[in-house]
């Protein structure tokens, strides 16, 4: 067994235990027959890599060295600090009372001062808190029967315990060794050393008199009073067998504590008493759990008890602070156990009925929008249906219609949500599909609407077939005749009409529904049925439930940014849209400031908003409203179109908010004739036309609207006045009407308006029947429609909205990029802003695309991979795309399988370590733990440590200068790669061979962005917060409640990080902009770089532009972007170098020298250069070499030197 443990410090390596043969024999027994019945008596862990001071009892120490002592003083001590620094990274002190426990304790960590009196425990600035507490860094929690402080910041780990009452333990890295001093010595390995001060040994008070630190208002004289250092014999051998009921075997130095048992003895009230050494007793039983040793438990009713356990848990001596709750019921910590009341075997903590009661996980309960559900208890969301079971909604998918909305004059969500924005003036594509009747196609019309180029807006929604072209605009409706129509109009199985002041709707009966809201922003709304899943192509996407591949071209490729995919579904020959590079709130302080201000309605507590916060995420809806009140002249109607939008979310889950616009300056709306305004309302019973004919207006939306309606009993007349039914006139064919009381005659009969219908005298006869039908016109309008090969792509025909003079080419001929006209099958395809020729090959992540006739022709790949990207200060990047930032202080889950509601057995689990990292609250991942079955890996501190072992999993481990990369395979299901840059960023890249689910804060890999939020609960989040705080680690950890912005913390700092990120947006990053979407890395380096404000600002900000240049290289595209003067590389260090030419240029000669770092991607003749793993020697080789590993532009492989 000691082959198995660390070398003892101390004056003796080991204790011999003279305890018979016989004895021990017996002992054994026993503890295998008590492990056996469960009764948990010891708990394994990793080994600490600190090491402890204590204090205990009276007045007893164990300085960091081992070395023990006694002292008792009333004064105010420094127990542990950092010496001569005079901002040290901590500073422990304590004081004892007259009655010899522990009256108070401060422990100063940076700015963050916690001070502990009895019960109470205080921060400053912040005052009394309660358990669990986390802030800044720093987690106060309960730890067994004792109290536990955690302090993790990017360069410093500290533990601190106590138990309020006589016990105080610090725990520190070994990198403070020779650095301390306080009570607990010097720390520098040798333990008779700890009370030399200029080379002289003190005595014990002459020691603590250094130590001594007064408060600001006092003068505590140095103390003489000691503890008797010389024990009574007589006790010894009580004093030993006492120690042994607490652990016979324990490899601990014994003298030291048998030592302070006697004394606690002699020094008892009535001496010789055996509960008088149950402090000694405790911190013995301490001690060897933390050293992994055997501890039995040695309390019992009379003799050092610590009192009942609540509910229905047990006392242990040695139980496991990892505590499994029915929130997190698979959690695992790197801890020693420790004493206190724990749950029994098989049985999970309740922390989500908050009784912390134990119960078995099929009785755990489940939450939902802080709602406590009961085992069994269903739950009905938007498209499934939801039961709790084992603590998580086990969810079943309904069939959901597809959404589309335009909003905002250029954002657009598709009907797989994915949302974008985009700044363009052209006819485009919304829809089309094949399920569509006589080749419809939806489309939507853009203006330029201001000054500025980015100032675009939606004007027109336009329905097109061999039937009908309908133009619904601001307030008008034209046919395809061009002629004006009144509302409410009907042509065939289409209806359109005013379904309130606001909104104008058009009604099918083969599936498609339109919504166009008017005022005060021109927005559309489209919603389809299931049955036009994956049958759908355009600006809203193709509705396959993938938001990868959403910006699927008309040429049949999936492009990277949203302008490109725009342009492809342009319906007429206009230019290209453009990309707004600079945010528009950068060139106007006052602007910016009065956008966020009128915005923040939307984010803040007690507004009309607040109460949808648990079900929908605001911040979104925030960032595009201060984006649209900046972009746009008109500030206002887009600002109440921002929240308006946010209100019809919410509105869609079943929350109305009631009187939002009222709480908003100029948003509200003033109706006429005597209407009355309502957020939920319909045109069905409200207006005389649907009473005289209910197939033209009653058709409800399933999405409550707003606007102005008349008051319950009356209803709207032809002239926007609410009359009583009485007083309604009778509509009948376009439009036309009689005033109440009047006849009219139809088909020969006379019929008379009463009560909005018209009452006739006989039915019509048959074969009589009222028919309405309406004919198309086709018209050309020049060069407007000239064919090109893009608009062939498309497979419509050109709608005008005027005509134009142009060259056009012949019949039969398209025109290219180059402006020649050429045969269809002649047609280039493009993507990334390319021109491909007929036959062209390109490859993507999963397809090798061939062009053909001016469509791309693609096959996917037999494996197809994902990314997960943890960056920054926060930042991730799900393997499905979607982007988030969090700031939480914890361990969290990034990744892993077994997430089914049987759970079943993880093969794979990776979890992120976030510390404080900045002084605004921002966090960064220290360290990286992968968990594969008995196999860990942990990344921290630039370096990376494997133990344990596991058969099942191959692994290889390749590093270079740069980056740490692990090759992973886990034998039928999954191949990963992992890179680390030594720093905070990691990159999960995954192909899997099963179905088997992942979960955690990379999403759920399943292709769709929208249910990426889903919780460890399996239902999905409102927001980002509320996910990232249910893969919490540990349960500990207190709860993430809202995003840092530091660049408002740092406002000094905005200026130079816009500045230096700028990059991303200039001519440096110009091949990869039409790629890769560069405004949420160039965001997230603005905010990394005003963040990181304690040292290292430099390489947070090379960090994010490096996340761009990888995610360039990861659709094949080589930035030179680094220089030696902008986050440079020094290649010096690993390789030798030479100069060629004159001055201090550098060439591509075939020489080695430093163009590798700075130009990696541009080696000479068609040859690259690569580091090997050992990072010492440069190799050329030739790019068609097939065991080449390229992963975000780093080479890994094993070449043999390649001589030119």
């Amino acid at each position: 067994m000691q082959g198995c443990f660390p070398k003892l410090k101390g004056r003796k390596e080991a204790l011999l235990l003279t305890v018979n043969k016989r004895f021990l024999f017996l002992l054994q027994l026993l503890f295998e027959f008590l492990s056996r019945a469960g009764q948990n008596m010891f708990f394994s862990f990793t080994v600490l890599s600190k090491d402890s001071c204590s204090t205990w009892g009276g007045g007893h120490f164990s300085t960091f060295d081992k070395y023990q002592y006694d002292f008792t003083g009333t004064c105010n001590y420094i127990f542990a600090t950092v010496c001569d620094e005079s901002s040290p990274d901590f500073n422990i002190q304590f004081r004892r009372g007259l009655d010899k426990k522990i009256a108070r304790i401060i422990i100063e960590l940076g700015p963050s001062v916690i001070i502990v009196e009895k019960d109470s425990i205080s921060v400053r600035s912040v005052g009394v808190i309660k358990l669990p507490y986390a802030s800044n860094g720093i987690q106060i929690a309960p730890y067994g029967r004792s109290v536990r402080l955690v302090a993790k910041l990017m360069e410093m780990e500290l533990v601190v315990m106590w138990n309020n009452e006589d016990y105080l333990m610090v725990l520190t890295e070994k990198k403070y060794m020779g650095k301390t001093c306080g009570m607990c010595g010097n720390y520098d390995g040798y333990e008779l050393n700890d009370f030399v001060s200029e080379g002289k040994l003190l005595d014990t008070y002459k020691f603590a008199a250094l130590q001594k630190m007064d408060d600001p208002s006092e003068i505590c004289l140095s103390e003489e009073i000691t503890i008797p250092t010389i024990p009574h014999k007589k006790y010894a051998v009580i004093c030993s067998q006492l120690l042994n009921l607490v652990s016979p075997t324990c490899s601990v130095p014994k003298d030291g504590f048998v030592t302070r048992c006697q004394l606690d003895m002699q020094d008892c009230s009535e001496p010789g008493q055996k509960n008088c050494t149950c402090s000694t007793l405790s911190e013995y039983s301490r001690q060897c759990a933390m050293s992994h040793q055997v501890v039995f438990n040695w309390r019992t009713e009379n003799f050092c008890s610590v009192g009942k356990c609540s509910a229905n848990q047990i006392y242990e001596e040695c139980g496991s602070p990892c505590i499994k709750t029915c929130s997190n019921p698979e959690y695992s910590c790197s801890s020693h156990c420790t004493y206190g009341c724990f749950c029994p075997e098989g049985t999970v903590l309740d922390d989500i009925s908050k009784n912390r009661t134990c119960v078995h996980l099929e009785q755990c309960p489940c939450t939902l929008n802080g709602e406590t559900y009961a085992p069994g208890d269903t739950m009905k969301a938007a498209c499934r249906t939801c039961k709790c079971t084992m603590g998580q909604w086990n969810c079943k998918e309904l069939p959901c219609p597809g959404r589309c909305s335009l909003e905002g004059g250029s954002f657009v969500t598709t009907f797989d949500s994915r949302s974008y924005r985009f700044h363009g003036v052209c006819t485009y594509i919304l829809m089309k599909s094949s399920s569509l009747p006589h080749n419809g196609t939806l489309m939507a019309i853009y203006e330029k609407t201001g000054y500025s180029n980015s100032e675009t807006s939606l004007s027109a929604i336009i329905y097109l077939s061999t039937k009908d072209k309908i133009v619904i605009s601001q307030n008008e409706l034209l046919t395809d005749d061009d002629e004006l129509k009144r509302l409410p109009y009907k042509s065939g199985d289409i209806t359109i009409f005013r379904q309130s002041s606001m909104f104008i709707q058009m009604h099918t009966e083969f599936g498609l529904e339109l919504i166009v809201q008017t005022s005060p922003v021109f927005q559309a709304y489209v919603k389809v049925s299931s049955q036009f899943q994956g049958r759908t192509l355009g600006l809203c996407g193709n509705y396959n439930g993938d938001t990868t591949d959403d910006f699927m071209t008309s040429m049949d490729i999936t492009e990277g940014t949203a302008s490109l995919f725009v342009d492809s579904w342009r319906a007429g020959n206009c230019l290209p849209a453009m990309e707004r590079e600079t945010d528009p709130c950068a060139l106007s302080q006052l602007n910016k400031i009065s956008a966020e201000t009128h915005c923040s309605i939307l984010t803040k507590k007690g507004t009309a908003f607040e109460k949808c916060h648990a079900v929908v995420n605001p911040t979104p809806f925030y960032k595009r409203c201060v984006y649209q009140a900046c972009n746009y002249e008109e500030t206002f109607p887009y600002i109440c179109s921002a929240l308006g939008s946010y209100a019809r979310i919410c509105s869609s889950m079943g929350l109305i908010l009631e009187n939002w616009r009222n709480s908003m300056d100029n948003c509200t709306i003033t109706c006429t004739g005597n209407q009355t305004f309502s957020y939920n309302t319909q045109a069905c019973e409200r207006t005389c036309l649907s009473l005289s004919n209910p197939t033209l207006e009653c058709h409800p939306t399933d999405i409550p609207i707003e606007g102005c309606h008349c008051p319950r009993g009356t209803y709207l007349n032809h002239k926007n006045e609410c009359v009583r039914k009485s007083h309604c006139p009778c509509y009948f064919e376009d439009r036309k009407f009689i005033l109440p009381d009047q006849s009219t005659m139809t088909g020969g009969i006379t019929c008379y308006c009463v009560n909005g219908r018209l009452s006739c005298t006989e039915s019509c006869r048959a074969p009589k029947k009222y028919i309405s039908c309406s004919d198309s016109l086709e018209n050309k309008y020049g060069a407007t429609c000239a064919p090109t090969c893009q608009m062939l792509a498309t497979g419509i025909e050109c709608i005008p909205t005027k005509c134009e003079s142009g060259c056009v080419c012949a019949d039969g001929l398209y025109e290219n990029l180059d402006g020649r006209c050429v045969p269809a099958e002649e047609c280039p395809c493009e993507y990334g802003g390319l021109s491909y020729g007929k036959g062209e090959q390109i490859q993507t992540e999963c397809e090798i695309c061939t062009c053909r006739k001016g469509k791309w022709k693609c096959v996917q790949k037999s494996r197809c991979s994902s990314t997960c990207n943890l960056y920054g200060e926060g930042h991730i990047t799900t393997f499905d795309g979607q982007r988030f930032v969090f700031d939480g202080n914890c361990e969290y889950i990034l990744a892993m399988d077994g997430c089914n509601v049987n759970r079943p057995l993880s093969s794979f689990k990776i979890v992120t370590e976030n510390v404080i990292c900045g002084k605004s609250g921002v966090t960064c991942s220290r360290s990286i733990s992968i968990y594969l079955g008995n196999l860990t890996i942990i990344l921290r501190d630039e370096t990376f440590s494997i133990s344990g072992n596991n058969l099942q999993v191959r692994y290889n481990v390749r590093k270079n200068a740069l980056h740490l990369m692990f090759d992973i395979i886990i034998p039928g299901k999954y191949n990963m790669t992992l890179v680390w840059n030594k720093h905070m960023n990691f990159f999960i890249k995954i192909s899997r061979e099963t179905q088997e689910t992942i979960c955690g804060l990379c999403g759920n890999y399943n292709g769709n962005m929208k249910d990426d939020f889903e919780t460890r609960s399996k239902y999905v989040a409102s927001n980002e917060l509320e996910f990232v705080n249910s893969w919490k680690e540990n349960p500990l950890c207190g709860d993430v409640y809202f995003v840092v912005d530091p660049c408002s913390k740092n406002p000094y700092r905005k200026a130079w990080a816009e500045k230096t990120c700028s990059i991303i947006n200039s001519q440096v990053f110009s091949a990869c902009h039409n790629k890769v979407n560069r405004m949420p890395y160039y965001e997230a380096c603005v905010r990394d770089s005003c963040g990181c404000d304690i040292g290292g600002d430099c390489e947070c900000m090379c960090d994010a532009i490096a996340v761009y240049a990888m995610a360039c290289l990861d659709k094949g595209i080589c930035i030179d972007w680094r220089t030696p003067e902008f986050c440079p590389v020094y290649c010096e260090y690993y390789n030798s170098h030479g100069k060629t030419g004159s001055g201090d240029a550098y060439s591509y000669g075939s020489s080695i020298n430093c163009t590798w770092h700075y130009r990696p991607c541009n080696c000479p003749n068609q040859y690259y250069k690569y580091m090997n793993i050992e990072g010492n020697k440069l190799y050329y080789f030739k790019p068609q070499s097939s065991n080449i590993i390229i992963f975000h532009g780093v080479f890994f492989f094993l070449p043999q030197p390649y001589n030119s």
